[in-house]
């Protein structure tokens, strides 16, 4: 698991408790300007204390406890939600957006659900794995170039996206607070399917490997860092192109437009396409670091797609009216190493080949749900939104 970096300190819940140093393999706690969760617990100076006491007494004069109290003084449900400290926020968000996905063993597989089915994987036996090897040690020549990247990825994402997109918590507060929303879900769902499959890390088969980083203490397959960064391409993605005006009927499909062979190889650079380099980019350098197979990433990355356009989904009112792709993978089908091209030919979208099974659907918007009134705030960052 990753951190959102500057995203917001989400994980120093202060004296709340240790959850944001969730151990070496990241601090879920640096959501960035997104709000220091420290404050929840810790308390004021008995100095200051005690001189707020004397404060109010030398002023308050004589006061028997009575004050009006209006009929009904809540605001509405997204004005009380951003009033909220921002750890109280963030476990609102989670908890939404948790009820949305499921993991389950399905025979030799694990299904990630919504309402319905929407994504099979089943991990790498041996024979793969020990193939892969060769590709983990070609990607090991890259490290000298790759280092830089490596170190500041461990900790922090989401300012490699901000690189692309404007992402600054003072141009974009809704955005940020949708972001690790999403960023909560997805990690779940991630290390739900990490612990289900179990596969060894390539410093786990061999010393030679030699990670230039700390190994993780959890599952090779899938990467999570692969799952959240493809994960957060897609929602970067979905709320640029929602911003400029795409109908939300259509959203869906105008981002898997996007993440074809041909439009991936397209001269022309394209903001959509470059997000998901990032992303793949990201989850390569994993490899290099000797962390990952290359098929962790290509499972990882279908992983994060898969829950990005269930989130989204949801946002718009999902249920029937706003379905999503459903996928299946094989780990041993995998090939070689991992690329962006090679992993949009394995997706299949409109060529009845490859990964696309069917379509599935996520759980559709309630009044009460607050997932989909912050989308709708964070899209007006990004342009006016579709049509009324």
């Amino acid at each position: 698991m990753t951190t959102l970096g500057s995203h917001g300190s989400h994980g120093s819940h202060g004296s709340h408790g240790s959850h944001g140093s969730h151990g070496s393999h990241g601090s879920h706690g640096s959501h960035g300007s997104h709000g220091s969760h420290g404050s929840h617990g810790s308390g004021d100076s008995p100095l200051m204390a005690s001189a707020l006491a004397l404060t109010a007494e030398g002023l308050m004069g004589y006061w028997d406890g009575s004050v009006p109290v209006p009929a009904d003084s809540r605001a509405d449900d997204l004005t009380r939600l951003m009033r909220l400290d921002p750890f109280p926020r963030a476990v609102v968000l989670a908890q939404e957006g948790g009820r949305l996905f499921s993991v389950v063993p399905k025979a030799a597989a694990h299904v990630l659900r919504g309402e319905d089915e929407l994504l099979t994987l089943q991990r790498p036996g041996p024979q793969k794995i020990a193939e892969q090897m060769a590709e983990v040690r070609t990607a090991m020549d890259l490290r000298a170039d790759r280092l830089p990247e490596i170190l500041a990825q461990q900790g922090d994402l989401l300012r490699f996206f901000a690189a692309q997109q404007p992402l600054g918590f003072d141009r974009k507060r809704m955005s940020n607070g949708l972001i690790a929303a999403m960023h909560d879900t997805v990690v779940a769902q991630e290390q739900r399917i990490k612990h289900f499959c179990s596969v060894l890390r390539p410093c786990d088969l061999s010393p030679q490997i030699q990670p230039v980083i700390a190994t993780p203490g959890h599952s090779a397959y899938p990467s999570g860092h692969a799952t959240e960064a493809f994960a957060l391409a897609t929602l970067i993605a979905a709320l640029r192109l929602s911003g400029q005006g795409t109908p939300d009927a259509g959203l869906v499909d105008a981002l898997l437009t996007h993440l074809t062979p041909v439009a991936e190889a397209a001269p022309d650079v394209d903001a959509t396409v470059l997000l998901y380099r990032l992303a793949a980019r990201i989850a390569d350098n994993r490899t290099v670091a000797g962390l990952h197979f290359p098929v962790d990433s290509a499972h990882g990355a279908l992983l994060g797609l898969s829950l990005g356009l269930g989130f989204v989904a949801h946002c718009l009112g999902g249920g029937g009216t706003f379905p999503v792709p459903e996928f299946s993978a094989r780990g041993d089908d995998w090939q070689g190493d991992f690329t962006l091209a090679k992993w949009c030919a394995h997706l299949g979208l409109g060529t009845g080949t490859g990964w696309k099974r069917d379509s599935g659907t996520v759980a559709a918007a309630q009044d009460w749900s607050v997932l989909p009134q912050l989308w709708r705030a964070a899209v007006t960052e990004w342009g006016p939104g579709p049509a009324a």
